[in-house]
């Protein structure tokens, strides 16, 4: 056990840092009706909270291969987590909704090159065959985080107050810095590649101000005229950026790493995957606490309950995509995670037996995706390609999960009627939640859809081949060495 645990340092290490971003993400979303009330704020104007966090990421990762490439990947992996730190501790002292967002937003630019920098260092030392299993080391605890996360934070909540929770980063992350500085190794000498600047500030200018104006729909922060000029100004930056890289030679990010059909799968499947993902991480908490009036605590436990189905299947799923290969896997869990999302909409109480199953199996599905197009995106890729496809899976990511909170707040509101308005001392009622858990869980097929673009074959790489055994009495049975050799052998 413990000789595993020492073989599999770096991508535990890298897993450590995005398990502190993960518990940001579910704690305050179980604490927002808290967080409301405490800041006299309606409620659906914290999904701006939630949101700028993954807006900065989505817009400043792009950036982050090219910084790993020219100071050093191990160098700005500690600096990030150092930002992100910082960040932390300015969101537990905040005491406006403006401080707040600007404080999450200085979190997302720390994690921008936290977690994909990490995803590329486990990378760079990990071989094709064993990266499956690596990302399953790495993506695990930042299952294990939503699982706790949101229980973790409804009781810090309750019992410390809602400041507490961004405190909990502190010894988690101070425990990644400790070990990265211990067993990551040095970097190598750095690559004097050319920085695309104008790409750089058409596409985060371009990102930032999309999701920023769609996020702002519901005039919490800005008029809807403006959120709505917002967007189009940010998608029309966004295609000068598309013409602009389709010439350039060296381009912030490459869309050329889309002729490759599993990268391109990846990327656009699993953005449209994820944005349930987005989704439900609003519409949960808020139905549990405001809808069927559960307590924190509770609402916790039972969005907890989520993750926990995706960790009990986690360590199976390489051995399922082995045995049956990518494709079909990854249609059928689209489907079965976009069936279990409808059957929310049946759900009028906490006491309700079928809450829990939807729970469980929805994550367990989530799980077999989320492994799956994590590892297919690499897998036809060569060295020089993995820093800027890190990049882009890590920004499309993020895009999705912000995209789908705020596509399930603005329907929120549109549901909601005068109940949107409120700080969390009120009751929203449950109808308004049904066009919200509809939406979400329709990705689920959509996504599938898409992932019918594997063909057969694809990513069989990744695969770990079956070993033949052959029939004791056959010619290479009668001929192979006994064992005690065979191990003298290779010692």
């Amino acid at each position: 056990m413990l000789s595993r645990l020492r073989d599999n340092i770096i991508p535990l290490t890298v897993a450590l840092s995005l398990l502190m971003e993960l518990i940001d993400a579910t704690v305050l979303a179980t604490a927002i009706p808290v967080i409301a009330r405490d800041l006299s704020v309606p409620v659906l104007s914290l999904k701006m909270a939630m949101a700028t966090y993954l807006i900065a990421l989505a817009a400043f990762v792009p950036i982050s291969g090219w910084i790993a490439d020219r100071i050093g990947a191990r160098r700005t992996f500690l600096a990030a987590m150092g930002v992100f730190l910082v960040a932390s501790l300015l969101c537990a002292i905040q005491t406006s909704l403006t401080g707040l967002v600007l404080a999450r937003a200085l979190q997302g630019i720390g994690a921008a090159m936290m977690s994909p920098v990490g995803r590329l260092i486990v990378l760079r030392h990990t071989s094709k065959e064993e990266m499956t299993r690596a990302m399953v080391y790495v993506t695990l605890p930042a299952l294990i985080g939503p699982a706790l996360g949101p229980f973790v934070g409804a009781t810090v909540t309750t019992f410390l107050g809602w400041r507490s929770i961004f405190l909990m980063n502190l010894p988690l992350g101070a425990l990644a810095i400790w070990l990265t500085l211990r067993h990551m190794p040095a970097d190598g000498p750095p690559e004097a590649k050319p920085f695309d600047f104008p790409g750089f500030l058409l596409s985060a200018v371009g990102l930032a101000a999309v999701m920023t104006g769609f996020s702002a729909l519901g005039e919490h922060i800005l008029p809807w005229q403006a959120a709505a000029g917002l967007s189009v100004a940010g998608a029309a930056l966004l295609v000068l950026y598309w013409l602009r890289a389709r010439s350039t030679e060296e381009p912030l990010l490459d869309l050329r790493l889309f002729r490759h059909r599993t990268f391109d799968v990846s990327i656009t499947g699993g953005l449209i995957f994820r944005l349930s993902n987005g989704a439900i991480s609003l519409l949960l908490p808020l139905f549990f606490q405001l809808g069927l009036g559960a307590s924190v605590m509770v609402s916790g436990a039972l969005t907890g309950l989520n993750a926990v189905g995706a960790v009990s299947l986690r360590t199976f799923v390489p051995r399922i995509l082995d045995r049956f290969g990518f494709k079909w896997v990854m249609i059928w869990a689209a489907v079965v995670r976009g069936a279990t999302i409808f059957g929310f909409m049946t759900v009028t109480s906490i006491h309700d037996w079928q809450l829990i199953p939807l729970l469980l199996i929805g994550g367990a599905a989530q799980s077999v995706v989320f492994t799956a197009i994590n590892s297919i995106g690499f897998a036809d890729l060569d060295t020089r390609e993995m820093s800027p496809a890190t990049a882009f899976t890590a920004m499309s990511r993020q895009v999705s999960l912000a995209l789908g909170i705020a596509l399930a707040g603005v329907v929120l509101e549109l549901t909601a009627g005068s109940a949107a308005t409120t700080t969390g001392a009120e009751m929203i009622p449950i109808h308004a939640f049904l066009w919200g858990f509809a939406i979400a869980g329709a990705t689920g097929p959509l996504s599938a859809l898409y992932f019918l673009r594997l063909r057969r074959g694809d990513a069989d790489g990744l695969r770990r081949k079956r070993r033949t055994v052959e029939p004791y009495g056959s010619a290479k049975e009668r001929f192979r060495a006994p064992r005690s050799e065979q191990r003298e052998a290779a010692e």
